[in-house]
């Protein structure tokens, strides 16, 4: 029997279908075949009673006539007459006469996984899994780890896909599920799919070209999102495929911004006392109540900057070195990281680096990120300790970047949430 998603429902084809209304004034049944609501006369004799959420099995004579109904099973307990349990499986993915149903953003999905995975995929790419359970994951203070049996689930498949690097590996990407606890939302999940790929010998510019390439391969899903919303919706998506389709796109320094939309002299600042004197200098409101830790003041001040930013993608780059992560510093200017991060939409979709290849001082910054989880009444974390092994071996030249797959999802075709693009949400395990 075949499925309808994407394709027209034929005339003398089974099709599975639920019954979600029954015969009322109108005498019409109401069938979801797949996400696609029928409404059909009920055959003329039907020896069980249907009742809603029924499972039939249908043939159509027309698109609106059946030609015969055979019930396959149902719920053990039905719905009374009027009312539908919305909360079970059966109506979780699709609801009657609404559309774009989730079915149909999950096959939006599935497009953008295959898009993303060929245009790798064509520049000689190697795809590889690494794993979900590790010994140590990143400290940094931003993190909340899963911990499961005797390690942790990862927050992200950085320090493998950089150990695989140092072992001859020079294009390279994974595509997979990674994890953050303490992240529900909008726009988070603490289960989500992240894209992160390297390029040996490449810097921030070779990763804005493949981000901009990677939008645009998404074109087919786009436009065909803007056709099934309506409304603002499609306006907003058709705006949008002009905007993806126009590289390159807008690129500015996080100073730039800074001095663009709160008028602070971000430049050389790399200490709390000096963001909050350039803020008091630029006349921001409420520098009083801004944290004592240098990425919470930071963060507090860019909120008031990042929900202005355009809907066109931006990329914004040189972070200021405390915020530096695991990139490397700016060699002609070390009060800044080779950091970049792609806004677009009013989400931010990814982050990507320079790498820091110097043993050492990524061992100083893990010490920090531990410091600054003890301030803050996290518990304490293990190093990875063959990262840094690997790092002591020699890690070649190389940028990267990570991007969330679902929230690119979310952008191309105009989910308003996270859950609609996800199989499952968390609340729904």
């Amino acid at each position: 029997m075949s499925g309808v998603q994407g394709h027209p429902i034929v005339p003398g084809r089974p099709y599975l279908a639920r019954v979600v209304a029954l015969p009322g004034a109108a005498g019409l049944l109401g069938l979801l075949v797949g996400d696609r609501l029928l409404q059909v006369e009920p055959p003329a004799e039907q020896p069980v009673p249907l009742v809603l959420g029924d499972l039939v099995r249908i043939v159509l004579a027309a698109p609106d006539a059946l030609r015969s109904l055979e019930r396959v099973g149902g719920p053990l307990h039905a719905p009374t007459d009027g009312a539908w349990q919305e909360t079970g499986d059966a109506l979780r993915w699709r609801q009657p006469g609404r559309q774009p149903s989730r079915l149909q953003f999950l096959a939006w999905r599935h497009q953008v996984f295959r898009n993303l995975r060929g245009l790798l995929d064509a520049q000689g790419f190697l795809e590889v899994d690494t794993p979900a359970l590790v010994p140590a994951p990143s400290p940094e203070p931003q993190f909340r780890p899963m911990a499961a049996e005797d390690g942790f689930l990862i927050t992200s498949p950085e320090f493998q896909l950089k150990r695989l690097l140092v072992g001859g590996c020079e294009r390279i990407y994974r595509l997979g599920a990674v994890y953050r606890g303490h992240e529900s939302g909008v726009h988070h999940n603490p289960e989500f799919t992240m894209l992160e790929w390297y390029r040996v010998d490449a810097g921030v510019d070779a990763l804005q070209r493949d981000v901009e390439a990677m939008l645009a391969a998404q074109a087919a899903v786009l436009f065909e999102a803007a056709a099934r919303h309506e409304g603002a919706a499609t306006t907003r998506l058709r705006e949008l495929a002009g905007a993806l389709a126009h590289t390159p796109y807008r690129s500015a320094t996080m100073a730039e911004l800074f001095a663009e939309y709160l008028g602070l002299d971000l430049r050389g600042v790399t200490t709390t006392p000096a963001l909050v004197a350039a803020a008091r200098e630029a006349g921001v409101a409420d520098v009083q109540a801004l944290p004592p830790a240098f990425d919470d003041a930071f963060f507090a001040l860019w909120e008031r900057i990042e929900t202005r930013l355009p809907p066109a993608p931006l990329f914004v780059t040189e972070w200021p070195a405390p915020l530096a992560s695991l990139a490397r510093l700016k060699p002609d200017d070390p009060t800044v990281a080779e950091r970049v991060e792609l806004y677009a939409g009013g989400l931010e979709l990814a982050n990507g680096f320079v790498e820091l290849t110097d043993a050492a001082e990524q061992r100083r910054r893990f010490a920090v990120d531990l410091a600054a989880r003890q301030v803050r009444g996290l518990p304490p974390l293990p190093l990875d300790e063959r990262f840094l092994g690997a790092l002591g071996e020699g890690m070649p030249p190389a940028a990267g970047m990570a991007l969330g797959v679902e929230r690119l999802v979310m952008l191309v075709t105009g989910a308003a949430e996270i859950r609609q693009v996800l199989p499952f949400a968390r609340d729904e395990l």
